[in-house]
């Protein structure tokens, strides 16, 4: 299985992050799924305009087998 994260950083007055946040958004059965999804995250949902967001990275992270 994998999970899409999604992480946050909170930026203060320069590009130096002063928080980060993360949060598993989706989870796949396999890479190639969670690829694709990570590849669209403007697709839609509650986090959908953080795509074009400084400081917003998404990752798929391996969790282990099903």
């Amino acid at each position: 299985m994998y999970a899409l994260i999604v992480v946050i950083a909170v930026l203060g007055g320069t590009v130096t992050p002063v928080g980060v946040g993360s949060q598993v958004v989706g989870k796949f059965k396999n890479l190639d799924q969670c690829k694709a999804a990570a590849s669209q995250p403007s697709a839609g949902g509650a986090i959908s305009d953080l795509g074009l967001s400084r400081g917003v990275y998404w990752y798929c992270i391996y969790t282990g087998a099903e």
